[in-house]
């Protein structure tokens, strides 16, 4: 075998011509032909590839790839008297700013893939990201402490001198301390501090997330910790509603009243989303293709549908009816709230009925794929999004999100993320989140409410791996946020059950913790939400870096979220509330 010149290497002698997420592949061809060199991410290979780089001759030829994903890489030669045939198909995990190579020969056909120079670990920023933020909250635990010694306010053994029993006697009364009541301190803490968790993940991962591929959405299938906000968000909405409505309901009899204030303020959200959807690029855009759904769009919604069922079908007051279930008292959350689970099961019935029965032209009944060019060779091209897309496309034209060039599966259709079935199927997350607000009424003992929502976690989690068959893009209903899926539904809830059931173990019943940060971002979610979309790319939220790193833009993007924090907490400091 020649061994080949090493000058004939392209970008391997720096990274610094390597964007994020971008390394240098130097394939040697040995055949004394042109060989055609295909790649596609590893989840969007169905048996075709993108071409990416013709190899002339007997050269080395290096190529930028993405290592954003697993990438499946082979390569093409022709035959004499035939046509170009696949060689060497194989998946590799390329890491950012490494130098791979890679000797393809008539005689060996491919080499396996070796490392001409090592990758940078671009988690490094992150570890040092959390090493820091511990070390900010020792120092500041241990601050508060010494002052708090310092003030004498942890001797248990501090008796009063003698000066003091004399102020004390001649005082003719003693005037004992009052508690301030303000806005934030009649609140669930655990609740808003889940709430703005949520609120402030999605600033971080709205704003970037630093670049990384985990902090971004998933390509179609499968879960990222930013495909968690819209969910957790709304489930957390969901349990909010359970409690607000019975506070509601104590005050006032009038269910109308109530609905209409729902009403009001389920179009005030539509009305903010649709103002945010106008903006692109700081620029209003044309009413021909403003963007219909939304985030808030979505939220609205289900508030509003959840809201709703609740006000036709909760108690007034809180009754303890254990008795009157006898042996099925275990399941009093459910069965003194039937008719809601009726309806909302009836509505998921309905949606997967759609998704799995609606004919869509040239396209396979009960479809969850991206379609596209490169998903089964193109063979659904017409199908991005299956039912979900195509309801979308019919009902709302132009006014949807247009993004069709897709970096894993190439050129797909229109598809909105907050599209109809997707808002429909987000019901679901809202009222299991009801239910959750629901355990926290009907039962007083901390540990047994803690025990039932780790309990749903289970439940919901299990239904969710049987569907997806515990893979990412496998089972009869797969996990996809794009699609909102029910498997994305019931498995994101888990989660949310999950963390909920930690914070309120650590916050309310151990009170371990005060929440803060994120119970001061809780308070006002849609204000930070809304501004942070505002100023998204105004100083000093964000600026210009000429080198982008994950380090310098998640460096950026943490500075974005603290200051939205900062103005959470000085919101709270002025007991300022903004509610819509």
């Amino acid at each position: 075998m020649d061994v080949l010149d090493d000058s004939s290497y392209q970008c391997s002698d720096t990274n610094k011509t390597l964007e994020i997420d971008e390394a240098c592949f130097n394939i040697v061809n040995l055949y004394n032909a042109t060989v055609r060199f295909y790649s596609v991410a590893w989840e969007a290979y169905w048996g075709n590839g993108k071409l990416q780089a013709v190899l002339e001759p007997r050269s080395t030829t290096g190529v930028i790839i993405s290592t954003k994903h697993p990438l499946h890489i082979y390569y093409q030669v022709k035959e004499p008297g035939s046509n170009y045939l696949d060689y060497c198909h194989e998946t590799y995990n390329f890491e950012e700013h490494g130098s791979y190579g890679w000797n393809i020969s008539a005689e060996h056909l491919c080499s396996h893939i070796y490392v001409i120079r090592e990758p940078t670990k671009n988690y490094l920023p992150i570890i040092a990201a959390i090493m820091i933020y511990i070390l900010v909250a020792l120092v500041w635990s241990i601050s508060k402490v010494i002052i708090r010694v310092i003030k004498g306010k942890l001797s248990p053994n501090n008796p009063l001198n003698i000066s003091d029993l004399e102020r004390l006697q001649e005082s003719e009364s003693v005037t004992f301390p009052t508690i301030r009541t303000t806005k934030s301190s009649t609140r669930i803490h655990s609740v808003d501090t889940f709430r703005g968790i949520a609120v402030l993940l999605m600033i971080f991962v709205n704003n970037g997330g630093g670049e990384y591929v985990w902090f971004n959405h998933s390509a179609w299938f499968g879960l990222t910790i930013a495909d968690l906000v819209l969910p957790w968000f709304a489930w957390i909405m969901g349990l909010t509603i359970a409690i607000s409505k019975r506070a509601e309901l104590r005050i006032t009899t009038s269910r109308i009243k109530i609905a209409l204030r729902c009403l009001v303020r389920s179009l005030i959200l539509i009305l903010f989303g649709l103002m945010l959807n106008s903006i692109r690029n700081g620029r209003v855009k044309s009413l021909g293709d403003l963007r219909f759904p939304g985030v808030l769009q979505l939220l609205a919604i289900t508030y509003f549908v959840c809201a709703t069922l609740e006000l036709i079908f909760m108690k007034p007051h809180s009754q303890d009816t254990l008795l009157q279930f006898g042996r099925f008292a275990s399941f009093h959350d459910i069965l003194d709230n039937w008719p809601q689970w009726l309806i909302v099961t009836g509505i998921v019935a309905t949606h997967t009925l759609i998704t799995f029965l609606l004919p869509v032209p040239n396209c396979p009944r009960g479809y969850f794929g991206p379609g596209g060019e490169l998903d089964h060779r193109g063979k659904y091209m017409n199908c991005t999004a299956g039912a979900a897309g195509y309801i979308d496309r019919l009902i709302f034209g132009n006014h949807i999100y247009n993004k069709t060039s897709d970096a894993v599966y190439g050129t797909i259709l229109p598809y909105d993320p907050e599209g109809l079935m997707n808002t429909i199927s987000a019901i679901f997350i809202v009222y299991l989140g009801v239910h959750a607000g629901k355990i926290l009424l009907l039962f007083y003992q901390h540990n047994y409410r803690i025990i039932r929502w780790v309990v749903w976690a289970m439940i919901t989690g299990l239904i969710a791996g049987i569907l997806c068959n515990f893979e990412r893009q496998e089972g009869v209903i797969p996990i996809s946020k794009k699609m909102m899926s029910l498997s994305f539904v019931l498995s994101t809830s888990s989660l949310a059950f999950l963390l909920f059931a930690f914070l309120y173990f650590l916050i309310d019943y151990r009170q371990f913790w005060t929440g803060a940060p994120f119970v001061y971002a809780g308070s006002n979610p849609i204000f930070l939400y809304v501004g942070h979309i505002l100023t998204k790319s105004l100083f000093p939220w964000s600026w210009y870096i000429s080198y982008r790193t994950h380090g310098t833009l998640l460096a950026m993007n943490l500075w974005t979220t603290m200051l939205w924090a900062l103005v959470a907490y000085l919101l709270h400091r002025k007991d300022i509330i903004i509610t819509v």
